[in-house]
């Protein structure tokens, strides 16, 4: 009955028909591609997170270096000791949905990364604010102004210890935790699940807001004030030719984040972007049907305005070439699991 963890593919079936129609109605079943000139492909998919790096304003980003699964070890060990001090954020260059995401925190999780990862993967400095959110923001060319229409806030799995069982027991314990324990598994040291945390400790193990991997997430859409709009528009103008997406923050707390202060943004998510406040627990499908629906509707008329604009679309060869690295990409990226050798909780 959680419908949430249900498959991609089972939640937009159903939609198919609506897609198809805006498909119809661009002449183009790649207008996604037009909708973000400034990203590669729109930001459908396939795009590289080091080139939009490259391409974004000094300072947009965290810190971060672009490192070759055939580069020779020590050459990574030692740019990355230059540049950074451990715990870092490794995550591939390409890739979504938080796949292959880890945070490392000595040398030996970076080998083991290095190891294990088989395409290019970034090395980037670990933002350390408490609050996580996606905040999705769409700004239709030409107008002043852009708007948020949805905001999801991220809460990092943890447990309260009782003295007596395992971290993995309190896992299996709890009803949402235990929906995902056969992947929790494959990604959590045996160190970890093994241990017993004292009575009332509260221990954060996974300190990554992936859904798939049991992060809950909640509809904080409420928070969309027009202190927030103001400071998110400022951000995203900064990105030339961006208009649909989601942003990834993290920040301090919510009234210093409508300042405009302290807070670091972890990815820009471009046209293949999920209105991500669809996972809360407490809204129905029918919900997520409504919210994906009209985000892909504000897609399409992004992508035709910049179409009208100058804006190619890809075309069909190109299109059908990128949707072929897709899958064989998305095959790479399911075999793919970083699995720490050390207990690296947070109490």
């Amino acid at each position: 009955m959680h419908w949430e963890y249900w498959n991609s593919a089972i939640i937009y079936f159903p939609l198919f028909p609506y897609l198809f129609y805006l498909m119809i109605k661009a002449r183009t079943p790649f207008f996604f591609s037009a909708a973000n000139p400034g990203i590669e492909y729109g930001g459908f998919t396939l795009e590289s997170k080091w080139k939009m790096y490259q391409d974004a304003p000094e300072g947009f980003f965290p810190k971060t270096l672009c490192i070759s699964p055939d580069e020779n070890t020590a050459s990574v060990i030692d740019r990355l000791y230059s540049a950074f001090q451990f715990p870092v954020v490794a995550k591939p260059d390409i890739g979504g949905k938080g796949k292959g995401v880890a945070i490392l925190h000595n040398t030996d999780d970076l080998l083991a990364y290095h190891r294990s990862c088989p395409m290019p993967y970034l090395i980037q400095e670990k933002i350390n604010y408490p609050i996580e959110a996606g905040i999705f923001f769409v700004w239709f060319p030409g107008e002043a102004y852009g708007k948020i229409t949805g905001i999801v806030q991220k809460e990092f799995i943890k447990i309260t210890g009782n003295g007596t069982s395992t971290v993995l027991e309190l896992l299996t314990e709890n009803p949402r935790y235990n929906l995902q324990l056969q992947q929790l598994q494959k990604i959590i040291s045996p160190d970890l699940l093994y241990c017993k945390p004292l009575n009332n400790e509260c221990v954060t193990v996974l300190e990554i807001g992936n859904h798939a991997r049991g992060a809950a997430f909640r509809d904080v859409s409420f928070r969309a004030t027009e202190a927030l709009t103001h400071v998110i528009h400022n951000i995203c103008a900064k990105f030339e030719g961006f208009y649909f997406g989601r942003l990834d923050i993290k920040f301090n707390s919510w009234e210093e984040l409508e300042a405009g202060q302290k807070f670091g943004i972890i990815e820009l998510n471009g046209a293949g972007s999920e209105p991500t406040h669809i996972y809360d627990p407490s809204h129905s499908l029918v919900n997520a049907w409504k919210e994906i629906i009209r985000h892909w509707k504000l897609l399409q008329h992004i992508a035709a305005i910049n179409h009208q604009r100058g804006e190619a679309y890809l075309s069909w060869r190109d299109g059908k070439n990128l949707m072929k690295q897709h899958i064989a990409t998305e095959k790479k990226l399911h075999h793919f699991i970083y699995k720490p050798s050390q207990v690296h909780a947070v109490s």
